[in-house]
């Protein structure tokens, strides 16, 4: 579900065999994305390239985990937004809630590929 590739502090998270952040998939990523962004002084960019839809589960995902980062002083951020989750967040006004980046190629060294 996860691949996790990681340059110095900073981890690459993005969403491999899925377009979509929704209900269906909401409880598996939460889990594992709040571990990432749980340790203290990282930085975590969810990449979200191939993603066209986020629902409210989607999003509340999004939300907890920057809450989660916040809160151990730690960095959230997400990149490569589509035209079309743009607009969703724009919707439902989430542009000043979820800060997004430009996304920095790392070089692939991916740490853990989270499938359970």
């Amino acid at each position: 579900m996860l691949k996790v590739a990681k340059e110095d502090e900073r981890y690459l998270v993005s969403l491999f065999q899925v377009s979509k952040l929704n209900t269906l998939f909401s409880e598996l990523i939460s889990l594992q994305l709040n571990d990432l962004v749980g340790t203290p002084g990282r930085t975590v960019v969810f990449n979200l390239e191939g993603v066209r839809f986020i629902d409210s589960a989607g999003f509340g995902i999004l939300l907890h985990a920057l809450e989660i980062a916040k809160a151990r002083s730690s960095d959230f951020m997400i990149c490569n937004v589509s035209d079309e989750v743009l607009e969703l967040i724009e919707l439902t006004e989430l542009q000043d809630k979820l800060p997004i980046c430009e996304c920095v190629d790392v070089k692939e060294k991916i740490v853990m590929e989270l499938d359970d």
